[in-house]
C-alpha cells in the first residue's frame, strides 16, 4: 500500500494512529509498527479482502476475547495471542483493519525448532523432556482458553505456534484466521494442514462447523505427541504389509497409529520412539485421541489436568538423568533419551557391520570355512594420451609448412588462370602488365599488387615453414 504511512487512521476510541515501518505482508493484509503506540502493531487488510465480513469478525473477537491470566513473572512481556485491541478506520470512516499487541519475535521462536534435537541445539534451545512438558502444558492452557469462548484454531501446527525462549509460554499469531463465534453467526477458518487434519475430514478435505472442536482436539494431540516423543509424528512408522499407505494423510485417514498400548497389526513404531517410556495416563489420552471415536477425543482441559502435575517441579514427577543432565524422564520409568541414544548407536553399528559383510566372502578350504576380504576392482580409467611438448612443436611444423606451400601454389594458380588467354609472344612482363590494365586496372597498380603479393608469399614461406618451427623445437623442452 503505497504511502500508507501518510494515511490518517483512527481507532475505535477516536485516537489518531500513526503507522511506522512495515513488518510483514501476508495473504490477507500487511502488519505495520505503530509509531504513536509502543508495543502495538496494526494490521491493514488488502483491498481484495471483504472488509465488511472482517469488520463483523473482528467485532466478534473484541466481544469474546479469551480470558488468559496475566503473566507477571517474566522479564520480557509475554503476548500469548495477537488478538484485536481496537478496529481501525480511514478518514471516510471505512473499516481497514485493527490494532493488536506486538509479539517480540526476537525473544520467541517457532515451536517447530524444538521438536528435533539437532534443530534445538542449533538454535540454543533446551532438548530435555522437562522443557517440552512445560511447553505442552502451556499450549493446552492456551487452547483451552480459546475453546472456552467457542472459538477454534483449525489450522494448528508447530510452524503456526511460537514460544518464548526463556519462559516457555506459547503464543499464536494471525488469530483473525481462526474460526470465530459471533452473534448468531459463525466466521469459519479459511485454512487447514492435511498432516494435522483429523481422519474423518481427510477424504472431504473440509471441516464442518459443527465438528470444529474435533479437529482442534486432534491437532492438539498430534503436536503434544511430537513434543513428548522427539518430534515423531504419531502416524509415522514402518509398514508391516503393502496395504499400508506411504503418505501421512492416508495413514491418518486409515488410523494407522503405531504407538498405542495395543500394537497395531499394520504398522510398527519408529525404533527410536520413546512412547513406551511415557506414563500410562498420557498414553491412554493419546490412544483416545488417535484410536477412539472423534467425539471422545481428549479436550484441552483434560490435557491440562493430565500434564500440569508433571510440569510442576514441586510434584517431583520428573527426574534429571544421572548419565546426562540434559535428559529428564518420568519418575518410575527409564530415560527415553538415553534409550534413544542407545538405539541410534545400535543402528549405526548394524549399518557398519552390514557394509563390512558386503566386503567379506566365505570360502570352504579342506572342510573349514574361511573368510576372505573381497577386493572389489576399481573401474579402469579411460586411456588418455598427453603428447609431449616436442610432439606439439612438430605438429605445428606440419601446419606452418602446409600454409607456406599452399600460399605460393595459390598465387601460381591465379597467375596461370590469368595468362591462359594470352598469346605466347605476349607473355613478357610488360605485356602481362598491359593485359591487366586492359581489364580495368592501371598498369602501375597491377605491378604494385603482384610485387606485394610475391613478397608476402615468400615471407610467409620462410617465416612459417622454417623459422618458427625451428625456434619452437629449440625452445620447448621434451
Amino acid at each position: 500500500m503505497a504511502g500508507v504511512n501518510k494515511i490518517k487512521l483512527v481507532d475505535g476510541q477516536g485516537q489518531v494512529i500513526q503507522l511506522g515501518k512495515l513488518i510483514k505482508s501476508g495473504g490477507a493484509g500487511s502488519v505495520y509498527h505503530i509509531a504513536s503506540a509502543r508495543g502495538q502493531v496494526a494490521k491493514l487488510y488488502h483491498d481484495k479482502i471483504d472488509k465488511t465480513l472482517y469488520r463483523r469478525k473482528t467485532s466478534a473477537m473484541l466481544a469474546l476475547k479469551p480470558n488468559l491470566p496475566p503473566i507477571a513473572d517474566t522479564a520480557i512481556p509475554v503476548i500469548q495471542l495477537a488478538w484485536p485491541i481496537s478496529q481501525l478506520f480511514n478518514q471516510k470512516k471505512q473499516f481497514v483493519g485493527f490494532v493488536m499487541p506486538e509479539l517480540d519475535v526476537n525473544a520467541s521462536i517457532e515451536l517447530e525448532y524444538i521438536l528435533q534435537e539437532r534443530q534445538a541445539k542449533a538454535n540454543n534451545l533446551p532438548v530435555g523432556l522437562g522443557a517440552k512438558i512445560q511447553l505442552s502444558t502451556n499450549l493446552a492452557i492456551l487452547v483451552e482458553a480459546i475453546h472456552q469462548q467457542n472459538h477454534f484454531i483449525i489450522d494448528m501446527k508447530p510452524v503456526n505456534l511460537r514460544f518464548y525462549r526463556e519462559s516457555l509460554y506459547v503464543s499464536m499469531l494471525d488469530c483473525d484466521g481462526f474460526s470465530i463465534q459471533g452473534k448468531q453467526e459463525r466466521f469459519a477458518a479459511g485454512q487447514f494442514t492435511v498432516d494435522y487434519l483429523a481422519p474423518e475430514f481427510q477424504n472431504a478435505k473440509s471441516v464442518p462447523q459443527l465438528q470444529e472442536s474435533q479437529q482442534d482436539r486432534f491437532a492438539l494431540a498430534v503436536i503434544l505427541f511430537q513434543l513428548l516423543n522427539f518430534g515423531i509424528h504419531p502416524f509415522s512408522g514402518r509398514p508391516l504389509h503393502n496395504q499400508v499407505p506411504n503418505d501421512l494423510p492416508s495413514r491418518i485417514a486409515g488410523k494407522y497409529y503405531a504407538y498405542g498400548v495395543k500394537a497395531h497389526q499394520g504398522i510398527s513404531p519408529v525404533p527410536t520412539s520413546g512412547h513406551t517410556f511415557l506414563p500410562d495416563d498420557i498414553r491412554q489420552l493419546f490412544d483416545k485421541a488417535f484410536n477412539g471415536a472423534p467425539d471422545q477425543r481428549p479436550s484441552a482441559a483434560q490435557w491440562v489436568q493430565c500434564l500440569r502435575p508433571y510440569a510442576l517441579r514441586s510434584q517431583k514427577k520428573m527426574v534429571v538423568c544421572s548419565k546426562n543432565k540434559e535428559h529428564q524422564y518420568f519418575s518410575g520409568l527409564k530415560c527415553a533419551a538415553c534409550e534413544r541414544v542407545r538405539q541410534l548407536k545400535v543402528a549405526s553399528e548394524a549399518l557398519q557391520k552390514t557394509r563390512q559383510q558386503q566386503n567379506i566372502q566365505k570360502v570352504h578350504v579342506r572342510g573349514q570355512t574361511q573368510t576372505r576380504r573381497i577386493v572389489r576392482p576399481q573401474p579402469i580409467p579411460p586411456i588418455t594420451f598427453t603428447p609431449p611438448a616436442w610432439f606439439a612443436a612438430i605438429k605445428r611444423v606440419h601446419i606452418y609448412t602446409f600454409l607456406a606451400i599452399a600460399i605460393p601454389l595459390l598465387m601460381a594458380f591465379v597467375v596461370s588462370s590469368i595468362t591462359q588467354n594470352m598469346k605466347p609472344e605476349t607473355l613478357s612482363p610488360t605485356a602481362f602488365y598491359q593485359y591487366w590494365a586492359q581489364e580495368g586496372f592501371e598498369s602501375d597498380v597491377a605491378l604494385s599488387i603482384i610485387t606485394l603479393v610475391s613478397i608476402l608469399g615468400l615471407s610467409l614461406f620462410f617465416w612459417l615453414g622454417f623459422f618458427l618451427p625451428i625456434k619452437s623445437i629449440l625452445t620447448k623442452k621434451p
